[in-house]
């Protein structure tokens, strides 16, 4: 069997497992509150890093018990960006362990970042939302800046993927 084909089913078993993972971490969010509904294309590129990332999401509101909307986009907390962006790194760093031929500019980017230690500082800016409290501001900004200035030279911030509330 070729290389490519084991690659292509272990990817595939991976994003099953990944998704079997959101229905169950669904369930879970579903008793007294609106239903989170994972809204993803299973076609994103490296798909099982970015419904790792939304798992995440799911898993922190759900661990933190989170308020959440009547309807519509569910916007993250700082935290919860931080844990999930850190998550999905990780995520990344495992599986190119296992497929040396992996490569995604984003990804590696974070990667680096996490190993940095600027996670935080990354999610603030390059994701703040204005309702992000002052108080979270990470202490380590003016260093992730000095940085970023020669390290993150036209980087734009992506998201696959969002968490939502349906109407009942």
């Amino acid at each position: 069997m070729d290389r490519g084909a084991v690659l292509d089913r272990r990817s595939n078993f991976i994003l099953r497992l990944l998704l079997v993972a959101a229905i169950f971490l669904q369930s879970l969010c579903v008793a007294k509150e609106p239903g989170v509904a994972i809204q993803f294309d299973p076609n994103t590129p490296n798909a099982a890093v970015w419904l790792g990332y939304l798992i995440s999401r799911v898993a922190y509101r759900t661990e933190h018990k989170l308020p959440m909307p009547q309807s519509g986009l569910i916007f993250s907390t700082f935290d919860e960006e931080v844990e999930a962006r850190t998550g999905a790194a990780q995520i990344y760093q495992e599986l190119k362990e296992k497929d040396r031929g992996l490569h995604d500019s984003y990804w590696e980017t974070l990667s680096q970042i996490k190993s940095k230690g600027f996670m935080n500082a990354y999610v603030w800016t390059y994701l703040h939302q204005v309702n992000w409290p002052a108080s979270q501001q990470p202490k380590n900004l003016s260093a992730f800046q000095g940085w970023s200035r020669s390290h993150l030279k036209n980087h734009k911030a992506i998201t696959y993927g969002a968490l939502g509330v349906e109407k009942k």
